[in-house]
Parts: structure tokens; C-alpha cells; sequence
């Protein structure tokens, strides 16, 4: 039996990292340029391995790197919005809270997957106007100005439906024994 490589060793990591990574960037950076940041941070991550203590959580370390990207990356191309500092901190709260999940209680924690599971499904479940708002400001990354004119409506009213949107997917992920992480000064829930 051989002693796995540096290489291998990173593989390992990284693809036990990935889906907390992706949905990280997918929060912060958006759908449209995820696999380019996810690239681009594995690469950085392989070249700075070595400034990595081992004594600390690989994944927050990784997904600190893909924060710095993202924000290189919109820096480079103005097309690219970028996510404000809190709701990175937000996010990172959130993976780091879904990662340190041990099951302790009577029943297994969930795994990330399933939490990813529990909140499609509390997707599905909200009304249409909402629905509407969240897919396509969050999965097909839409400007809120875009979002407004296709509901025929102001970027106002767009906002109204995020928010409305997020306290009942919260609630719905409540519901499910899902994380639900007060963030900032504890008054809203990330979502």
C-alpha cells in the first residue's frame, strides 16, 4: 500500500468540500459565473497549499479563497455582481453550522444534500409570485431591474417579494428541522 500524494490528499479534500463550496459561490458570486470561481479556487487553493494549517477546517479555508476570487473576478469583468461582505460572512456561517452537524440528538443530523433537498421542497411550496422572484433573481441570476420589468412591476416590489420570499423559506426550513441561522445582530435570518 502506498502513501497517498499531496495530490491525491487535495483531491480527497476538495471533493469533500465541493458542495459547501459550490453553494457558497452560487450565493455570493451567482449561477452565471460558479463554475469559473470553483475553477479558479481549486487552482489557487493546489498553488497556496502550503500556507494551509492543518490544524484548522479545510473547507472554511477553501471557501475564503473562493470569497477573494470572486471578488478578483468581479473586479475583472463588470457584467459580474458580486455578493456584499455580510452575506459571505452569512454563508460561511451557515456551511460552516451545516459541516459541524454531528447527529448527537435522537435522530442523525441531516446532510448538506438533504438540507439542499428540504429546501427545494420548500421552494416548490411557495406561491407563485414568489416562486417567480426567487428563481429568477437566485437561480438565473437576474439584475432586480430585470426581474422587474418581467413581472411588470418596480425593483421595489422585487425586493418585497425576496424578503416575504426568504421569512416564509425560512420558516418552511424551520419546519423541516432544518438550519435556520440568525445572522448580524440576530433580528434576520440568512436565506
Amino acid at each position: 500500500m502506498h502513501d497517498p500524494t499531496a495530490r491525491e490528499l487535495f483531491e480527497v479534500l476538495v471533493r469533500e468540500h465541493a458542495d459547501g463550496l459550490m453553494a457558497s459561490i452560487r450565493a455570493g458570486a451567482g449561477r452565471a459565473h460558479a463554475d469559473d470561481v470553483f475553477q479558479e479556487t481549486v487552482l489557487v487553493a493546489w498553488r497556496r497549499l502550503a500556507d494551509y494549517d492543518r490544524t484548522r477546517p479545510f473547507g472554511p479555508w477553501l471557501r475564503g479563497i473562493a470569497r477573494l476570487v470572486a471578488l478578483d473576478l468581479a473586479g475583472r469583468h463588470r457584467r459580474m455582481q458580486v455578493a456584499d461582505p455580510s452575506t459571505f460572512d452569512c454563508i460561511e456561517r451557515n456551511i460552516t453550522q451545516f459541516e459541524r452537524a454531528r447527529g448527537d440528538g435522537p435522530e442523525p443530523a441531516m446532510s448538506f444534500r438533504e438540507r439542499l433537498v428540504a429546501l427545494d421542497d420548500c421552494l416548490s411550496k411557495l406561491p407563485a409570485m414568489y416562486a417567480e422572484v426567487v428563481q429568477a433573481t437566485y437561480r438565473d441570476t437576474k439584475q432586480l431591474a430585470e426581474v422587474a420589468h418581467a413581472i411588470g412591476g418596480n425593483e421595489e416590489l422585487v425586493k418585497k417579494r425576496l424578503q416575504r420570499a426568504r421569512a416564509m423559506l425560512a420558516e418552511c426550513l424551520r419546519g423541516k428541522s432544518v438550519f435556520a441561522s440568525e445572522c448580524g445582530d440576530g433580528t434576520e435570518a440568512c436565506a
